[in-house]
């Protein structure tokens, strides 16, 4: 099962150049028509535009982000339910400068990333961690990370070792462990960036994200990292076959497979089955 935004210790971020990110990081209280309050995070990503998650806006009558002692109200002004990420328009919103954000292709297994969202109560979280596993998924891939986050952290920052924004923390495995994921921004369309564009985008809230859906309607890698959190290890194994079957040039496939077939004590598969991921991921490498 998977929930809504909740690790390796590694180096995170210097003090200065996260100072500087932190910048980028809003409380998000939305309220709905039955007056329930729905906390969240986002990220300026242009001036007065902040991304987050739809799951935290998307039946919001009324929204405000704030930072320290300043609040702004703002509006939705695009929404990508079915891949969970809405942009709100806050004009007021100009003293920080906007996120950079980072090249999908830069992205590594194993690269250190950091965490920043605001916990619900208001206070801000920051979590080091690394990417653990990337799931090309339509256009750019999800972030599998073990930088944790907690419910309030939804549509929070993901910043890479050089302070790019690199993902939307999202939604991670109820279960626990590093099974938490960030959303690419390369989803978005560049012109919900100009100050002069109003996209609206698919505003339907009865859609769900690709991961609020049924098991088996969510994409394999997700209905994997949900079986392995869970230790439904035959399951595990008949998804990761599958896997592999249809994305074969992906290592995390190979790896899920490893892990299914080691838990069922089936050690010489899971070595073959790891020396794939191996050759699968330095294949990929000497093609950059």
């Amino acid at each position: 099962m998977l929930w809504a935004a909740g690790a390796a210790a590694v180096e995170p971020l210097g003090p200065h150049q996260l100072s500087e990110q932190i910048e980028t990081v809003f409380r998000v209280r939305a309220v709905d028509a039955s007056r329930r309050v729905n906390y969240g995070s986002a990220v300026l990503i242009a001036p007065g535009k902040l991304v987050t998650t739809c799951h935290v806006t998307r039946a919001a009558q009324s929204i405000q982000v704030s930072q320290a002692d300043m609040t702004w109200s703002a509006l939705a002004s695009f929404a990508d339910i079915p891949h969970d990420l809405c942009v709100l328009s806050a004009p007021g919103v100009t003293r920080s400068a906007p996120a950079a954000i980072g090249a999908a292709d830069d992205l590594k297994v194993g690269a250190k990333v950091t965490a920043v969202g605001y916990r619900v109560g208001g206070k801000l979280a920051i979590a080091s961690g690394s990417i653990k596993a990337l799931h090309p998924y339509h256009t750019a891939p999800v972030l599998q990370v073990s930088s944790p986050f907690d419910p309030g952290q939804s549509g929070g920052a993901l910043f890479d070792a050089e302070g790019r924004l690199v993902g939307i923390t999202a939604f991670k495995a109820v279960a626990g462990g590093d099974f938490h994921f960030a959303l690419p921004p390369q989803w978005l369309p560049e012109s919900v960036l100009r100050d002069d564009t109003l996209v609206e985008g698919s505003q339907d809230t009865r859609e769900k994200a690709f991961w609020e859906r049924a098991r088996g309607d969510q994409p394999l890698f997700l209905r994997a990292a949900s079986l392995e959190a869970a230790g439904e290890w035959d399951a595990l194994y008949t998804v990761a076959r599958e896997w592999v079957r249809v994305d074969q040039a992906n290592p995390a496939s190979w790896l899920a497979l490893a892990r299914a077939y080691a838990r069922l004590k089936q050690a010489d598969d899971a070595a073959e089955a790891s020396r794939r991921a191996a050759w699968v991921a330095q294949s990929a490498a000497s093609r950059r």
